[in-house]
């Protein structure tokens, strides 16, 4: 069903152009790029979730999760800074 749905919404986005300029609405450059490190991916992954035992592939999903959350806290911390040294207020940044 997600397979018949994505081939309909590509054969669907084929046919539409871009609002403004006369150029095809899908990048097929960056399909270029990007495909082939998607399929490299999907099978890294396949490839671990065979080898690797359940608990295991769960550990390291949460540990990757663990990793995003806090280089986006991080992220947020520098973004509050920089906003308060352009308008020259102090903030006061918890500590959790």
């Amino acid at each position: 069903m997600i397979l018949g749905i994505a081939v309909l919404t590509v054969y669907y986005n084929l046919k539409l152009g871009h609002p403004t300029i006369d150029i095809p609405i899908i990048d097929y450059d960056l399909v270029v790029l990007v495909q082939p490190m998607l399929m490299l991916g999907i099978s890294i992954g396949v490839a671990f979730n065979v080898i690797f035992a359940n608990w295991m592939v769960i550990v390291l999903y949460i540990g990757n999760n663990d990793e995003h959350g806090e280089i986006q806290e991080k992220e947020v911390k520098r973004t509050k800074m920089t906003q308060s040294e352009s308008s020259g207020t102090k903030v006061q940044l918890s500590k959790s």
